[in-house]
């Protein structure tokens, strides 16, 4: 996969990386959320971030005890500092839409501009607080660094996306469960009857399915009601174009099928009605297609004959960080993933660093690589092929629900996304 080769070194000192320990929420932080608009600006080999705006939420939902993130995933990271004493407080890994954009053939000859949000408990004090980027040899590298003091920086409170909002299922405390929000996107006033069947059915897609089905204790539901001035969604490659409150389109980097919104802010306007972890934009349209990326939303369409194995497949991508194990289809990147370097996923390995992956799952009578044989049908083992590529990258099954939409999760990503769900909950 190709990374930005960073200009800002001067930083990278500044930014060194901090052992984690658990740390007193009451102690560091207040009710409430500072979150941060940034604008990612660049091309496939250099990026630049700064902030477009600050603001102060109501809905932290995050775990009070689990402050920093355990999981190496995702192309970036940030993390919150104490300014005075250096005290790792927080830590966050997610995935952008703009580093999916730099692997393009676009981004070799164009700069283009994303907006992006972070966000983080109300701090006490001045923190400083760092992104990290993933560089070519797959390590975070600190890429922008500021210091923020609570007391004197202007916090906006405003919202101008106000909708109400709706529980689903609630289970317990936000602090406690995975808080999974659904948004509705490209429905009238008129139609949030049909969104709130949508999404209770989309609920049943997602929790009809292990692990899912066995948690559903650990997550709470809500919905927002999220009106749009049009039905539908963009599709561009058809002249299709609609006034819709998140932005959402079809033919994201020239697929057809892939459906996402580069409006990232106006997201965040929406959720920050209620509490959340996760985000799922249910689009009312019945063309097929939908987008995953780790930790920041999942989308995908309400009524195509499909739609139940493309929900659930890009809740496994936005919650669960699994990569697409698939290698026959169209798309857009340029060498996704870098065949020197292990992989962060937990589904898939270049055989490079087995050890943190899945080994443990191979029995000792499995040949690594595994051969795609019908007597290793349900055997986990080293299969290649994945990552969009039929060479050099390895998946767990020989199918799987990230590679095919007719497969359940394997015993892999099974395991991967249990470990969230315990990160996330008090199950």
């Amino acid at each position: 996969m190709k990374h930005p080769v960073y200009i800002l070194m001067s930083l990278f000192l500044l930014c060194a990386f901090q052992p984690a320990s658990a740390q007193s929420f009451n102690q560091w932080f207040d009710e409430g959320v500072m979150r941060l608009d940034l604008i990612f600006t660049g091309t496939a080999e250099e990026s630049s971030y700064a902030i477009s705006g600050v603001k102060k939420e109501q809905f932290f939902s995050g775990s009070r005890t689990s402050l920093i993130d355990p999981f190496d995933y995702g192309d970036h990271k940030f993390q919150v500092k104490d300014a005075e004493s250096d005290t790792l407080l927080f830590s966050h890994t997610y995935c952008t839409l703009f580093r999916e954009w730099q692997t393009t053939s676009e981004a070799e000859t164009l700069t283009r501009a994303f907006n992006h949000v972070i966000r983080f408990p109300w701090p006490k004090a001045s923190v400083v607080v760092e992104i990290y980027d993933r560089n070519e040899a797959g390590d975070f590298i600190c890429h922008w660094s500021e210091t923020l003091n609570p007391e004197s920086i202007f916090t906006d409170p405003g919202n101008h996306l106000v909708f109400e909002s709706l529980d689903l299922e609630i289970n317990g405390a936000p602090e406690d469960k995975v808080d999974l929000l659904f948004i509705a996107e490209g429905y009238a006033a008129n139609e949030m009857d049909k969104f709130v069947e949508d999404s209770k059915r989309s609920v049943g897609y997602i929790f009809s399915e292990e692990p899912f089905k066995s948690h559903r204790k650990a997550f709470n539901i809500r919905a927002v009601k999220s009106v749009s001035e049009d039905s539908g969604t963009d599709i561009p490659g058809q002249g299709i174009w609609k006034n819709t409150v998140v932005n959402s389109n079809f033919y994201t980097f020239g697929i057809e099928r892939y459906m996402t919104t580069l409006d990232y802010k106006s997201v965040c306007d929406v959720a920050s009605n209620t509490h959340y972890d996760q985000i799922y934009i249910l689009v009312n349209t019945d063309k097929y297609g939908g987008g995953g990326m780790y930790n920041m939303y999942a989308i995908s369409a309400a009524d195509n004959e499909v739609s139940r194995a493309v929900v659930i497949h890009e809740f496994g991508h936005s919650f669960g960080g699994l990569a697409d194990e698939y290698f026959n289809s169209a798309v857009a990147y340029n060498d996704f993933f870098n065949l020197e370097v292990e992989p962060w996923n937990p589904n898939l390995t270049t055989l490079l660093d087995f050890d943190s992956k899945w080994k443990d799952m191979v029995s000792e009578e499995t040949p690594i690589p595994t051969p795609s044989e019908d007597k290793y049908q349900e055997t986990v083992g080293v299969y290649e092929g994945g990552g969009y590529v039929s060479k050099g990258v390895f998946r767990p099954m020989i199918d799987c629900r990230m590679h095919t939409n007719d497969a359940v999760f394997c015993p892999v990503c099974s395991r991967a996304l249990k470990q969230m769900i315990r990160h996330y909950s008090d199950l």
